[in-house]
């Protein structure tokens, strides 16, 4: 795939969550960045940190990987830690983007999963504008990855 090509095709999400209400919320909030940006986003789900290892795992030899994997840390099969430190250990998915979106609020929960590999620690909040606010932020974080840092990220106002 050329660069261009690279730089305009739809940013692939994939949302690994078993709370179908969170799920969406979360693809409610990326249709409204979708509409933002004017960008197309892909979005798949999986209810659990086992099923998401094998997903990942088969895209990767397909040129399918998502462009950035919004996780919850409370799963059944494989939760959240045990699925960053699985994806981290993994030479060709090491540096792949992970941004948890829990509902813990304490510190030491946040820090477990950053020490497992997470980009960030988000607590997912009660209002659709800040959830809004962080579909973008993450979303933005992807495309700049993608295309090497060149994209603005724009603000809500």
């Amino acid at each position: 795939m050329s660069a261009v090509e690279t730089k305009n095709r739809a940013c692939r999400v994939l949302i690994i969550e078993d709370d179908q209400d969170d799920v969406f919320l979360f693809k409610r909030a990326l249709e409204s960045v979708r509409s933002m940006l004017e960008r197309d986003i892909e979005c798949e789900q999986v209810d659990n940190g086992l099923d998401a290892i094998f997903l990942v795992s088969r895209e990767e030899i397909t040129d399918k990987l998502p462009d950035v994997l919004v996780l919850d840390l409370n799963m059944p099969r494989l939760d959240g830690v045990k699925f960053l430190k699985s994806l981290r250990r993994s030479l060709l998915l090491k540096d792949l983007p992970v941004y948890v979106l829990t509902t813990s609020t304490a510190p030491s929960i946040h820090e477990e999963a950053m020490r497992a590999g997470a980009d960030k620690v988000f607590v997912k909040p009660n209002d659709a504008e800040a959830l809004l606010a962080i579909a973008l932020e993450i979303v933005t974080s992807a495309l700049e990855r993608r295309s090497g840092g060149e994209n603005a990220t724009p603000t809500l106002q």
